[in-house]
C-alpha cells in the first residue's frame, strides 16, 4: 500500500490548491484569447508579407495537463499546417516554468525564409533574448541546452546546417510568468521584428 508522505496529506486534504489551479488556467486561456485579438488587430491595420495560405482569420487555443507533468495553454496563430510543411507562430503557457513566443517553420517555410530570418534577428533590437532550437525534434518547448541556445551564441553553418538536416527551424523568446503583464508588448515587438525579417526574403 502507498503512503502518502505528509506534503502529500496538505495538499491531498486542501480543495482550494486545485480551484485555484483551474483559475489560473481560465486566466491563462484568457490571455490567449487577448493576444490573439492584438496580433489580429495589428495583421488588419499593417501591411504585411505573410504567405496568403497563412490563416489569418483565427486562432486555435489548445490546452493539456502533462506536457512534461504539467499542464499548459497554446495558441497558434497565425499558422498554416500540413504533414510536410508548417508555418506557426505558437504562444505557449506552461505552468512553473514560462510564457514563450515561437516561430515555427518547417519545410518549404523552412527552406524559404530560414536563414534570411536568422541573419536578420542576429542584428535586430529585440530587448528578450532570442533562442534558436537545437534539438532533432520540433516539439520541444524547454529552455534547456539540448534543445535551444541562444541565436547570436550560434554560427551561420551551424545554423544552416540545422535546417537543412531537419527541415525545420525553430526561434523563441520567453518570459517569465511574473512578467504576464508584459505579454503583449513583447509579444507584438518580436512578432513585427520577424515580418521585418520575412519581408526583405520577399523584397
Amino acid at each position: 500500500m502507498a503512503l502518502f508522505s505528509l506534503q502529500e496529506l496538505d495538499i491531498a486534504e486542501d480543495p482550494y490548491i486545485l480551484l485555484i489551479k483551474n483559475r489560473i488556467m481560465e486566466k491563462a486561456r484568457g490571455l490567449m484569447e487577448e493576444l490573439e485579438q492584438d496580433l489580429n488587430h495589428y495583421l488588419k491595420t499593417t501591411p504585411h508579407h505573410l504567405p496568403e495560405e497563412i490563416n489569418l482569420k483565427h486562432g486555435k487555443i489548445s490546452k493539456g495537463e502533462n506536457y512534461k507533468y504539467l499542464p499548459y495553454v497554446i495558441l497558434d496563430y497565425p499558422a498554416f499546417f500540413t504533414r510536410k510543411d508548417s508555418f506557426a507562430f505558437r504562444t505557449m503557457f506552461y505552468w512553473g516554468h514560462f510564457i514563450s513566443f515561437t516561430l515555427h517553420l518547417q519545410g518549404y517555410y523552412a527552406r524559404k525564409y530560414g536563414q534570411a530570418l536568422v541573419d536578420h534577428l542576429k542584428v535586430v533590437d529585440q530587448e528578450e533574448e532570442v533562442y534558436f532550437c537545437v534539438n532533432d525534434s520540433p516539439w520541444e518547448y524547454v529552455f534547456d541546452k539540448e534543445n535551444y541556445r541562444l541565436l547570436n551564441s550560434l554560427k551561420s553553418e551551424k545554423i544552416d546546417s540545422h535546417i537543412k538536416n531537419n527541415d525545420f527551424m525553430k526561434i523563441s523568446i520567453k518570459l517569465s510568468i511574473s512578467e504576464n503583464h508584459r505579454s503583449s508588448d513583447v509579444m507584438l515587438k518580436y512578432f513585427k521584428n520577424i515580418l521585418m525579417g520575412l519581408a526583405k526574403n520577399n523584397s
